[in-house]
């Protein structure tokens, strides 16, 4: 904060509190929300009917003081108190009601965003984090293993969807996140939702699916299958696009640029004409969030650091013919590279 030049500090609830407090509150209308000032002083400002849910959460073990307030007071009375600071920055996620409350409260005070500081503490991971993706990556490996066996002829995109929605739980995830499942030509569409469609014989399946621990932490993989026997055309694309996957996984451990990385797996594609096809980013962010820095894409010229986890899924998308990814999450760490995701990338016929 010293280094930003920023006196006061407020964070809301959502991934940056918990991340920094444990503190998993509810985003509502009243207003809950830490403040660090420059002397790197914590307090958690709460409703007076939240102050056991913040005892609870383990926030005064962590140093952070909590300041309750009535419904007959002002909130935004009791950040003034805490802080008079003239440069105040405030997490991006905070909605706009409530940070005009807080320009109000410190007329005169110039305000920035939040979210680059914050994003950047986040991004490198600790080793209890690091544990903690790895068990998400094992949870949604086991879906993946089972979707063989839930499977029925008959099955359409939803009801398939449905079932693995029940399976992500029952195998450890504390919630869904999403669950992409897109048959056919439905394939071509990266973000597809899951329709009535029936998945008929010959059908590629692009199953994308993830969801969020009982720690916080997320998963996120996508795998490939096929109805019956695989098409010799789309057989051919996949490899190329394996290839173009493992490319870019040899080169996570190098000194390298999120867009360096991104443009290992695009320039692979582009060679073997497919680089038209791919149409969004190499790979996002994950940890509380399953977007979150760093962004592999070609615009971000940051170098990727050690203990950042981050998935690559390139993939070719043909419109009105069939589409494929390959999501793996992988952790930076130094000359090794971390991969959460260990069951197949084949294609598997169902």
């Amino acid at each position: 904060m010293t280094r930003e030049n920023i006196d006061l500090l407020l964070v809301t609830p959502g991934p940056n509190l918990r991340y920094l407090s444990g503190y998993k509150a509810k985003n509502l209308e009243r207003l809950t929300c830490l403040a660090i000032d420059s002397h790197q002083n914590l307090k958690m400002i709460v409703p007076s009917l939240e102050k056991l849910s913040a005892e609870k959460a383990g926030v005064q073990e962590l140093g952070i003081e909590i300041v309750t307030w009535n419904e007959d007071e002002n909130p935004y009375e009791k950040l003034s108190e805490i802080s008079t600071g003239k440069q105040i920055s405030i997490d991006g996620s905070m909605n706009a009601a409530k940070v005009l409350n807080i320009q109000h409260q410190f007329d005169g005070s110039l305000f920035s965003n939040a979210d680059e500081l914050l994003s950047d503490l986040r991004s490198i991971k600790s080793a209890y984090e690091i544990s903690q993706l790895e068990l998400a990556g094992k949870y949604i490996d086991e879906v993946h293993n089972q979707i063989v066996e839930i499977f029925e002829i008959g099955d359409t995109e939803k009801s398939l969807a449905k079932k693995i929605h029940n399976l992500i739980v029952e195998v450890g995830h504390d919630s869904v996140d999403f669950v992409i499942v897109a048959s056919g030509i439905n394939s071509a569409s990266p973000h597809h939702e899951p329709t009535d469609k029936e998945i008929l014989s010959g059908d590629v399946l692009l199953i994308d699916i993830g969801g969020t621990t009982p720690s916080g932490y997320c998963s996120d993989c996508t795998r490939m299958y096929c109805v019956g026997k695989i098409d010799s055309e789309f057989k051919d694309k996949y490899e190329i696009l394996r290839q173009a996957q493992e490319s870019a996984i040899s080169k996570v451990s190098t000194k390298i640029t999120a867009a360096g990385l991104d443009s290992v797996s695009r320039t692979y594609l582009e060679k073997h004409n497919l680089g038209e096809y791919f149409i969004h980013r190499t790979g996002h962010g994950i940890g509380l969030e399953t977007h979150e820095e760093p962004y592999i894409v070609s615009t971000n010229e940051k170098f990727l650091e050690d203990g950042q986890a981050f998935s690559i899924e390139p993939g070719f998308y043909v419109e009105n013919q069939f589409g494929a990814r390959i999501e793996d999450i992988v952790v930076k760490n130094g000359e090794d590279t971390l991969i959460c995701n260990k069951n197949t990338k084949d294609i598997v016929v169902i």
